[in-house]
């Protein structure tokens, strides 16, 4: 690698790392502390993804690829090896599975597809617990409950049964789940760009990733329009998309059954450019 681009490289993580680490700074994490999380991501990006043909990734080549001493190698994978590198055990998918599949599913829906009021536990007909029971994995409906009232995606009514408010399941900020959302979307977003930076021209297209923006800036009395149009014509492509797929998970045939399936999504932000945007 070149001297410029090594040093393009740096420059860009210089800017995608000051939101990072103002996070950190903000809630009591050291450097000393994300240094050892950073030498256990190298260690397993290069194992992981940059193995030879046909040949396990010896711990010298690690060392060679992350500049990191074959002793701190070592140490690294061992942490690997026994499953104790830092993960957040999470609710967030079994919680979007219920909310997706009360917006979704015929059995919980109206006639105009709308949500139904659901009692807590019913007999007969739909109820929390049956859609809970169908769409949460091990979660009980009480714990359930509990979250989506805490972050405001149900309503208790005055008869006792519980209105849906919310589509997207979005958690209360620093909890387990809201942290896991966060590494994810971040995640998410940075794997589509390197995606397209290392594409062939020759190759297939690449993925889906385009911005528009002021070039010389938005007037700020205007900044709430320009958000209430962005949540109005944002909120409604993603439900759009949302039912796209909801219908094809819906239309699962004996041959589709053996095809392989895809961890996929589409994500849209607004950003508003502060004191890092040098």
């Amino acid at each position: 690698m070149t001297e410029s681009l090594t040093h393009g490289l740096l420059a860009a993580y210089r800017k995608l790392l000051q939101p990072l680490v103002r996070i950190l700074v903000r809630h009591g994490v050291s450097y000393a502390e994300i240094s050892e999380v950073l030498k256990n991501v190298f260690v397993e990006v290069a194992e992981r993804d940059f193995n030879l043909p046909g040949r396990r990734t010896s711990q010298s080549r690690v060392a060679i690829l992350t500049g990191l001493s074959r002793k701190e190698v070592a140490k690294q994978k061992a942490i690997l090896d026994s499953g104790a590198a830092p993960s957040i055990a999470s609710n967030l998918n079994r919680v979007a599975r219920v909310l997706e599949a009360w917006h979704m599913e015929p059995e919980f829906t109206g006639i105009y597809g709308l949500p139904l009021d659901l009692p807590f536990e019913s007999a007969a007909g739909p109820s929390f617990v049956e859609l809970v029971r169908r769409f949460s994995g091990d979660m009980s409906a009480r714990a359930m409950l509990d979250e989506l009232q805490h972050v405001g995606a149900v309503q208790e009514l005055a008869s006792g049964a519980f209105k849906v408010l919310m589509h997207a399941y979005v958690p209360e900020q620093l909890r387990p789940d809201a942290l896991q959302r966060f590494g994810e979307v971040v995640r998410d977003f940075v794997s589509t760009y390197e995606h397209n930076m290392h594409r062939k021209p020759d190759g297939p297209p690449g993925r889906f990733e385009r911005i528009v923006f002021a070039t010389n800036g938005l007037r700020e009395d205007l900044m709430p329009a320009f958000a209430t149009l962005i949540k109005g014509k944002g909120h409604n492509l993603l439900v759009e998309l949302d039912n796209w797929i909801s219908a094809q998970e819906t239309r699962v045939t004996t041959t589709a059954k053996d095809v392989k399936n895809v961890r996929t999504g589409v994500g849209i932000y607004h950003y508003v450019g502060g004191d890092d945007q040098s």
